[in-house]
């Protein structure tokens, strides 16, 4: 998650510096690509850090810094359910129609 986001800070930094020179960022194909395989690793981002940040709280609760009671929910289980599966079909359905804008966008090529 944490690698995902600075590989993500430096592609914009690359293609800022890049964009200033348009005849010249057209030619780099190879930025292009890069730009490409990082829309999935958005989502993986996302979720991992959802997932760390709530797979990282029974620990805190095992060592004694915050007691068990405190750290249980009174959410039943099918309520976490729920929200994960909605959480998880919104994010794949956001994902598709992610794809779906940058593929027509590449197919339609770019603005002479």
């Amino acid at each position: 998650m944490v690698g995902s986001g600075v590989l993500f800070i430096l592609l914009f930094v690359l293609v800022f510096i890049f964009a200033r020179k348009p005849e010249k960022y057209a030619k780099m194909k190879w930025l292009h690509i890069l730009s490409i395989f990082c829309l999935p690793l958005v989502y993986l981002a996302s979720q991992s850090g959802w997932i760390l940040a709530e797979v990282g709280r029974q620990p805190w609760a095992i060592q004694d810094i915050l007691p068990v009671r405190a750290a249980v929910s009174s959410l039943e289980a099918s309520n976490v359910i729920v929200t994960f599966t909605l959480f998880a079909v919104l994010f794949t359905i956001l994902l598709i129609a992610e794809l779906n804008i940058m593929v027509k966008a590449i197919k339609s090529g770019p603005e002479h």
